[in-house]
């Protein structure tokens, strides 16, 4: 019955699945996204275009990797001149996510980093960051915003921007980088990942170049060298109602370098749970008991940073009195099907 409707119906059908993603399809500030690594053997990303079909159901779970969308508010007050500020309202951001560190030339440490993000109703934009520059705390805005999305998207829309910024490194120089973002929605249709399969979705492919600078006064005067990093070619999928891409695919030199698929919002575990089970006591301090509706199955344990402590066969109790307090998420699997608890650790 399901295909004859498809068949009577074909144009509106494909008239609905051409989804837009707009301001209100991305994260919040206090969402907690988990995402699967998963292997990039095999993976291909040359199919797109118009009603296609994408399965990506084979890709192997590797590790887990965790978003965690703060508030600005929460994150350290030397990080905040720009980013919560009235005063510079083009830099003041929804939220902050935690970024990576950044070694540049050796001889720059870009540690403790925190990118902040700002919605609107015609982009999604990192206005910049805060970190530690060689040790020291330090807010670094963009000299030109770095627009990551056009907003809203939707099947063929096309962006090209770029944004820079320099920074005084204490008893160094100075270092910097330029970024051009190409974006493209280059596909609509359905995409399966090893969770779910989602029958309307838009593919965006950003091809990201970046170029570091750097120029030293001491120990050793440098007039400025710069240094161009390899294309990356990132694909993402976006539905609604998720809040952010559910597959990401990163191709760079040629290679697939990093592949992730959405797990679940932690702020909203229990809309994604297959079945129910209960965790006693909640918080623990030394042992936590687990009833499930099954005694065989799988069962991983991992902290909201995305570090798996256990990953195993299912326990009906479990020790967790060397864990640090704090927040731990249980994942309990049963025939390919997965449920999430959060418990605290006292």
């Amino acid at each position: 019955m399901k295909s004859i409707l498809l068949t009577l119906f074909s144009i509106p059908f494909i008239f609905n699945a051409q989804i837009t993603i707009g301001k209100s399809n991305f994260p919040n500030s206090g969402d907690n996204y988990i995402y699967s690594l998963a292997t990039t053997v095999g993976i291909d990303v040359s199919t797109t275009g118009a009603n296609q079909t994408w399965d990506y159901s084979n890709i192997a779970h590797t590790s887990f990797d965790t978003i965690i969308y703060v508030s600005v508010g929460s994150t350290s007050i030397a990080y905040q001149l720009y980013f919560n500020n009235p005063f510079t309202p083009n830099y003041k951001a929804n939220y902050a996510i935690k970024g990576k560190e950044i070694n540049a030339f050796n001889v720059v440490t870009i540690s403790e980093v925190f990118n902040y993000h700002k919605k609107n109703n015609s982009s999604l934009e990192m206005v910049g960051f805060g970190a530690n520059i060689n040790g020291i705390p330090a807010s670094i805005k963009y000299n030109t915003i770095d627009q990551l999305y056009p907003l809203p998207m939707t099947f063929g829309t096309t962006d090209s921007t770029s944004a820079d910024y320099l920074l005084d490194v204490p008893n160094m120089g100075t270092y910097g980088q330029w970024i051009e973002r190409k974006v493209e929605v280059d596909g609509w249709g359905e995409v399966t990942t090893p969770n779910q399969t989602y029958a309307q979705s838009i593919r965006v492919k950003t091809t990201l170049y970046q170029r570091d600078t750097l120029k030293t006064e001491q120990p050793i005067p440098l007039p400025g060298v710069a240094f161009d990093r390899p294309v990356q070619h990132i694909y993402e999928w976006f539905v609604a109602g998720v809040g952010a891409p559910i597959l990401s695919i990163t191709e760079q030199g040629g290679q697939i370098s990093n592949a992730k698929y959405f797990e679940v919002n932690a702020t909203t575990i229990a809309e994604n749970n297959d079945f129910e089970f209960s965790i006693f006591p909640n918080p623990a301090k030394n042992l936590i008991n687990i009833t499930t509706p099954f005694n065989n199955g799988l069962m991983q344990i991992m902290d909201l940073s995305g570090r798996l402590i256990f990953d195993g066969q299912l326990k009906t109790t479990f020790d967790v009195s060397n864990l640090e307090t704090g927040s731990y998420l249980l994942i309990v699997i049963n025939d390919n099907k997965k449920s999430y608890q959060v418990f605290q650790k006292n």
